[in-house]
């Protein structure tokens, strides 16, 4: 079992033990226990570290759905998967950014695999932006492919009848969110920062949304988790000295991969964060996650924003 650590109060300490060893001081995930006869379903599962979330949930038994945006890149991760563990692997096609894609990919799903349900989902696929853009649908980005889109996709699949009762549902989220003290759809943003607080406030709303989603929905399984710093291209490049600098303290995708696998596989509570340097984590007293007022307004308006291209609604 991971420790229990109480994560530091003061932002500038968490940052430092989000950083700080990251690499020796990851937990490796058990090979066991085997996930045999399961079905998991990865976004961003083509490159980084949801290849290598695939990869560990493949060689412990499970059959695996890759979900990304680029067909080439998901079809190759699926036959390299396959190569590697000699399980079978799905590619469907999923646009995070773009709602109505998010249904065409759950009935996708549905269609690929009628009657068997996803046992596990991990919301890993991520969005840094480089500059403000809004989704088709007018919302800033990084919360509509973080945030929304995720959140279409689980109650989409639930719609249709292809999420199992007792999921387990890994939502990935990066520490940093501790910099920002609010999320929105429509947050608007300039300059060379602002990217980064946008990232921010979606990662903020990831949390939000894990601890509601398991106050709410008791029958799920939902782990929230912060995979480490991790050297994927995430934030695109700062410039070659910055960018080495960058290398020395991040860890590698494999490393990086093991939080999720943790919280996919072994014994979790739910409603628990997983920290990859610092074990299950508690959260300190004015923790902007622990904002319970402005989780559950968020939470409410998330929905809201995603009922509309729900597979229900248009029974």
């Amino acid at each position: 079992m991971l420790p229990t650590v109480q994560a530091p109060s003061s932002v500038s300490c968490r940052l430092f033990a989000a950083l700080w060893r990251q690499q020796a001081r990851t937990t490796p995930c058990p090979d066991t226990p085997r996930l045999d006869g399961a079905l998991a379903l990865v976004t961003g599962g083509n490159a980084g570290i949801g290849l290598e979330t695939s990869l560990g949930l493949a060689r412990r038994g499970a059959e695996v759905i890759l979900c990304a945006r680029r067909e080439a890149e998901g079809e190759a991760a699926v036959a390299q998967l396959e190569t590697q563990t000699g399980r079978q692997a799905f590619f469907v096609r999923l646009d995070l950014g773009d709602l109505p894609a998010v249904t065409t990919a759950v009935r996708e799903v549905a269609r690929r695999l009628p009657g068997r349900p996803v046992t596990h989902l991990v919301a890993n696929a991520g969005l840094w932006p480089r500059e403000y853009r809004t989704s088709p649908q007018g919302h800033e980005l990084a919360f509509a492919t973080n945030v929304l889109g995720h959140h279409l996709l689980l109650r989409g699949l639930s719609d249709v009848g292809a999420l199992a009762t007792r999921a387990r549902v890994v939502i990935v989220t990066g520490d940093i969110y501790v910099t920002v003290r609010d999320a929105s759809e429509d947050f608007t943003f300039t300059g060379a920062t602002g990217g980064q607080t946008a990232y921010c406030r979606s990662k903020l709303a990831n949390a939000w949304q894990a601890f509601e989603l398991a106050r709410r929905e008791p029958t799920l399984e939902v782990v929230l988790v912060h995979p480490g710093v991790v050297a994927s291209g995430l934030g695109g490049s700062a410039g070659a000295a910055v960018d080495w600098a960058k290398r020395q303290m991040l860890i590698d995708t494999v490393t990086g991969a093991q939080t999720s696998l943790w919280a996919a596989t072994q014994p979790v509570t739910s409603g628990a964060y997983l920290h990859n340097t610092l074990g299950l984590v508690s959260l300190p007293e004015g923790d902007p996650a622990l904002q319970r007022g402005k989780a559950a307004a968020c939470f409410d308006r998330i929905e809201a924003l995603v009922a509309p291209y729900r597979p229900r609604s248009e029974r």
